[in-house]
């Protein structure tokens, strides 16, 4: 169940990074998909946070895969 929630999640974040996700979620749309303070934040600072939460969610993807916890 981890590897589909985190799949549907890459899917989202490369909609964002790569296409044309941050400029159409940038403003008071983000504040519901990503986090309260990304309604303050410009297209540029959205593609890098959700590029942070991305690799952030895939370390402790791993982590948890590879640990045994």
């Amino acid at each position: 169940m981890e590897f589909l929630a985190f799949g549907v999640y890459s899917a989202f974040c490369f909609w964002v990074i790569f296409m044309d996700g941050a400029d159409t979620i940038e403003g008071w749309k983000s504040f519901f998909l990503i986090d309260w303070f990304a309604a303050s934040l410009t297209a540029q600072e959205l593609k890098f946070y959700v590029g942070i939460s991305w690799l952030a969610s895939l370390a402790i993807l791993l982590f948890f895969t590879f640990s045994g916890a």
